[in-house]
């Protein structure tokens, strides 16, 4: 292998300005060198196809995440990075960042609600796993709480499952509450406002979410139904165990547990007792990210991050 620098650091080089041209006045007059053109001109082709057909050989099994070939691909990325002498981004030389995964497995159980038990797929969707009984379920409107709007002024739901909706709170003037405007805020938006209600309820000790979403129930059974015809999970960054656990309802569900959740908002006790049996077999993957960096001499507090 010749001895030169790869693609991904010379872009590194060049891109952290790291290196320093002392300019003579005999120099002055002299056109300016690319270079660009000349470190691109340190690049071949067989050095290129030696590490690609290297990384893409048999030897490292696909590289599948978590399994034998990917910690062979990542020693190899380690090995290059040293042989380059780029030091490790880590102050105690360790390449690796750790990254803790798991394959979600579809849950099995049941979600019931006195002489009423609920299907999942059909009902409620779910990827959690939580045992609760309870004689109350606790509706919480929407589930915010911010500077200009709180859901939870009257009620404590530590411990409890706690019925939801999506979006947030209108005025009678047709402004949004918590923006005071005719813009609504981030708690409406599908992904960002599901993550906020969900962050507030676990940090308040909520032990299951319901939560009713008409508009965008049939996504959620989309990746739902995906995941049980090929019954191989879904890997994601491994979920914090005291996470409230998240159960999508249907709009009969949600009709059924609180006939008025369409039109009412305000949090209240429902005398609903509720059951819930929900347990998977999820799969833990260790992984790692392979870190190494290039400072800057002129901003070496600045960043550029390839991946």
């Amino acid at each position: 292998m010749q001895n030169k620098l790869p693609l991904l650091a010379l872009a590194l080089f060049m891109a952290c300005n790291s290196s320093q041209t002392t300019v003579s006045e005999s120099q002055e007059n002299k056109p300016m060198v690319d270079p660009a053109k000349t470190y691109a001109g340190t690049i071949t082709e067989s050095e290129l196809r030696e590490h690609l057909f290297t990384y893409a050989s048999d030897e490292f099994e696909g590289r599948e995440t978590g399994k034998e070939g990917q910690k062979k691909a990542v020693n190899y990325l380690k090995e290059q990075y040293q042989h380059m002498q780029i030091p490790a981004a880590q102050a105690n030389g360790n390449y690796f960042q750790e990254v803790p995964l798991e394959i979600t497995k579809l849950p099995e159980g049941s979600v019931a609600s006195g002489d009423a038990t609920y299907t999942m797929g059909k009902d409620f969707i779910t990827f959690s796993s939580v045992e609760i009984s309870s004689d109350q379920l606790v509706y919480a409107g929407y589930g915010v709480e911010d500077t200009n709007y709180t859901d939870f002024d009257a009620i404590d739901v530590a411990g409890k499952v706690v019925l939801i909706k999506a979006g947030e709170p209108v005025a009678e003037d047709k402004t949004y509450r918590v923006s005071g405007s005719m813009q609504p805020s981030e708690w409406s938006r599908m992904s960002e406002g599901l993550a906020k209600k969900a962050e507030l309820l676990t940090e308040k000790g909520a032990k299951a979410i319901l939560f009713y979403d008409p508009k965008n129930y049939s996504r959620f059974k989309r990746s739902f139904d995906y995941m049980s015809r090929n019954n191989s999970g879904r890997m994601g960054l491994k979920q914090d165990d005291n996470s409230a656990a998240l159960i999508v309802i249907s709009k009969d569900m949600a009709a059924s547990l609180h006939p008025e959740i369409d039109e009412k908002a305000e949090a209240t006790l429902l005398d609903k007792p509720i059951d819930i049996k929900l347990k998977s077999e999820n799969e833990q993957i260790s992984s790692e990210n392979v870190v190494a960096f290039i400072k800057g001499s002129e901003k070496p507090e600045e960043y550029i991050v390839i991946s």
